[in-house]
């Protein structure tokens, strides 16, 4: 499956929230994840040919997912995902392990996700920087059209991954982050 999606920088998470709930947004979780990233050892940082993550939430719902690097499409981007869900994390992580894998970064945030029509919203909060929206879309002109309706169209948009805006813009570390 390929996901298209953008970050919308400066939001009022309250402000957001009442948006969606008023456009008849169906709020589908309000939860923290925990967040370990895998990659091929000894690979350099942005040479990475794929992720994978194992993403856990605070109901206890564990996901495994791996990521292609991705393409920017103007104020989005898309990249190729394939996700599904384990029960075992730790097991699937000593498996990554002996694999080759090096586990090397882990994250932690608070996520509250709405779906309406054919997008999917998701704002994050993570430690120590103010929460952003994600919009996930058909396209980048359904992205638009999802800015435009919440009204967001002054704000500031991120199409690199989360690592980038992080460290570039919240000076913060990206491999290390927990509430």
């Amino acid at each position: 499956m390929n996901e298209i999606e953008t970050k919308i920088l400066d939001i009022d998470q309250a402000s957001v929230e009442k948006s969606l709930i008023a456009l008849s947004a169906r709020q589908t979780q309000k939860t923290r994840l925990v967040v370990d990233w895998y990659r091929i050892r000894g690979i350099q940082e942005g040479e990475d040919p794929w992720f994978l993550r194992i993403r856990s939430n605070s109901e206890g719902i564990h996901e495994v997912t791996w990521k292609a690097k991705s393409d920017i499409l103007g104020i989005a981007r898309k990249h190729k995902e394939i996700n599904f869900l384990v029960t075992e994390p730790e097991r699937l992580s000593d498996l990554f392990e002996e694999l080759g894998l090096e586990k090397y970064a882990h994250q932690e945030k608070d996520r509250s996700s709405f779906s309406l029509k054919n997008w999917r919203f998701d704002i994050d909060q993570y430690p120590g920087m103010p929460p952003y929206l994600e919009i996930e879309g058909q396209s980048e002109e359904h992205i638009k059209e999802a800015i435009q309706l919440l009204q967001l169209e002054n704000n500031p948009t991120w199409a690199e991954g989360e690592r980038k805006l992080i460290q570039d813009t919240y000076n913060l570390d990206w491999y290390k982050m927990s509430f």
